[in-house]
């Protein structure tokens, strides 16, 4: 029997915005391409913001390194994590109605410390409130797919993996929690992942 459908927060109840962010700040051409690569898209640095072990003036300064002639704009884009989210217009909806079913939600992602109070404080992710519980990544400084943070998860609450739905829009983030006996779904879009979450409901 499913209990906890437990929700990812970037690009499944906000859209991680950083292209249009980007181009909001101006950088256009090979500034895009330099910056997103020493930043948001660099294989490693993104992931020590979120794990937040790291001194965020440490983890500018070493995307600074990979783009020097950038430094300004780095710096800028880091001023700016509040807004690399927003919210999806259906996101508060769709945990209420779950809620109202009587299912437990929760939320399980990767968010660097900075940037998800920014987040809060500036009133970014409405939803909040609604959820039974969260374990994000700066808080426990592992990231996903690291087995650890499903692990805190489930250590929390005192949930069971096997009553527990997971939406997530990275595949490998999803084939980790299945093998620790979670149900999962790689979000691909709303109406794709409320139709296999529906799909999933009839079927436990």
């Amino acid at each position: 029997m499913i209990r906890n459908i437990l929700f990812d927060i970037g690009n499944v109840l906000a859209s991680f915005r950083w292209p249009s962010l980007f181009r909001d700040l101006g950088f256009e051409g090979e500034a895009f391409d330099r910056i997103a690569a020493a930043t948001v898209l660099h294989p490693t640095m993104w992931n020590e913001f979120d794990r937040s072990l790291m001194a965020d003036e440490e983890i500018i300064t070493k995307c600074i390194e990979r783009a020097p002639e950038y430094e300004q704009e780095i710096r800028l884009l880091f001023s700016k994590t509040e807004i690399l989210v927003e919210e999806y217009p259906h996101s508060y909806g769709w945990i209420k109605e779950l809620k109202e079913r009587g299912y437990q939600v929760y939320l399980l992602s990767n968010y660097g410390k900075t940037s998800f109070e920014a987040a809060k404080a500036h009133g970014k992710l409405s939803f909040l409130p609604l959820v039974d519980g969260a374990v994000i990544s700066y808080e426990v400084q592992v990231v996903k797919p690291e087995p650890e943070i499903y692990r805190a998860l489930l250590s929390k609450y005192g949930l069971k993996a096997e009553e527990s739905i997971f939406l997530d829009d990275k595949a490998e983030n999803i084939e980790a929690a299945q093998l620790l006996g979670f149900h999962g779904i790689v979000v691909e879009g709303y109406a794709q992942a409320k139709k296999e979450l529906e799909e999933l409901l009839r079927e436990a």
